[in-house]
């Protein structure tokens, strides 16, 4: 009898390693195997009263295979409880890991709304700057344009003379822009005056110092289509044709050249050679 227990435990102990059991199952095994030393217990005392009827060589016999059974069952309830010890431990250092982890996690979460609190705070700056940015370039163009219509109306006020002179005084002094603009006003206003061709002469000469030979052209050609009898004639050809050759038109400079030789032999432009050599 006690031999077939012994087989059992032994057989089922593997199992209960092997298999991944909770802490409730091994208490139920626990409690089992302490069943299963009250009847051993019990079964030494019942070989104890019947020892009489045998030899003295069978009790001992029997009496060792009851230590032997008693020492097994002892060592698997030894086992078993170190085992069951085991488990909590691992359980409570679970637990602890758990733990450790949820509280890292909730760090970081923290961290995470500071941060998301803090780019809704630059980002609504940003869009304040943003605002102000435009309202103050709107307030720049305002009084710029403010500035404008006043020098425009100003200079609607001022004669022939009186412009012509603020354009001279500039474009001597290297304002060359702004003696660009009243020169084209100049001519847009006082298109029949007197000046009117020198202010067309000093549009294609600005043109051409800003390196401007499209448009120097242009200026050039406008003075002898408008005014034919210009004292500025000789000049405008010769600085029509140097900025043909700039663009590479070889043949129009050349023509142009000639143009300015036939008209005006004498004028010292005509034996001048050109900035840059005509190509044919």
């Amino acid at each position: 009898m006690v031999r077939r227990i012994l087989m059992m435990v032994l057989i089922a102990s593997p199992a209960l390693y092997a298999a991944d059991k909770t802490t409730e199952t091994m208490l139920e095994v626990l409690r089992d195997l302490d069943g299963l030393q009250q009847q051993i217990k019990a079964l030494q005392n019942s070989l104890d009263g019947k020892l009489a009827d045998f030899s003295h060589a069978a009790a001992d016999q029997a009496r060792a295979v009851a230590d032997q059974a008693a020492k097994s069952v002892a060592a698997i309830n030894d086992n078993l409880q170190k085992s069951l010890q085991a488990q909590q431990d691992q359980q409570t250092r679970t637990r602890d890991a758990v733990a450790a982890v949820g509280t890292q996690v909730q760090a970081i979460s923290d961290q995470l709304s500071t941060m998301r609190q803090a780019v809704n705070d630059l980002t609504a700056a940003m869009s304040r700057l943003s605002t102000q940015v435009s309202d103050l370039t709107a307030g720049v163009k305002s009084v710029l344009a403010a500035k404008t219509d006043a020098g425009t109306a100003a200079r609607t006020q001022l004669s022939a003379t009186d412009l012509f002179a603020s354009a001279e005084g500039d474009r001597l002094g290297g304002k060359l822009d702004l003696a660009l603009q009243e020169y084209s006003e100049y001519v847009t206003r006082f298109a029949d005056s007197p000046q009117a061709s020198d202010a067309q002469y000093y549009i294609g000469s600005i043109d051409y110092s800003n390196q401007d030979w499209d448009n120097a052209v242009k200026a050039f050609n406008t003075l002898l289509q408008n005014y034919p009898d210009s004292k500025r004639t000789p000049e405008t050809l010769y600085y029509k044709a140097d900025s043909l050759a700039r663009l590479g038109l070889g043949q129009e400079a050349n023509d142009t050249l000639k143009d300015l030789r036939r008209r005006f032999p004498n004028n010292p432009l005509g034996r001048q050679g050109l900035s840059v050599k005509p190509q044919k």
